[in-house]
């Protein structure tokens, strides 16, 4: 199935360390949202809260549509995103924003 990506609040430059919002519209006119998160930024982001205050003192992350990868790059979400398309996962993890209705 055809689908494209949007990323509501821009693209980051390509690291290992980040999490970035996509926007996959699909041919059939639905539209889910998911936020993808390395690995490094889940520790990142547990050792700021740690001092914070946030989610337990950093004891735990979450996040509804939450995909975490290795790396973030528009090849890494294109191919995780085709991934979760083809296999149907997409209507599982993703939080469906526009229905085909």
């Amino acid at each position: 199935m055809d689908f494209s990506l949007h990323y509501p609040t821009g693209f980051p430059e390509p690291t290992e360390d980040d999490n970035v919002d996509v926007r996959v519209e699909l041919a059939d006119g639905r539209a889910y949202s998911l936020a993808f998160f390395t690995v490094a930024n889940l520790v990142t982001l547990m050792a700021r809260w740690g001092k914070t205050g946030e989610c337990a003192h950093g004891l735990y992350v979450w996040e509804r549509n939450m995909v975490v990868v290795q790396s973030i790059s528009e090849a890494v979400i294109r191919k995780v995103a085709q991934d979760l398309v083809e296999t149907g996962n997409i209507e599982k993890i993703g939080w469906l924003i526009h229905s085909s209705d």
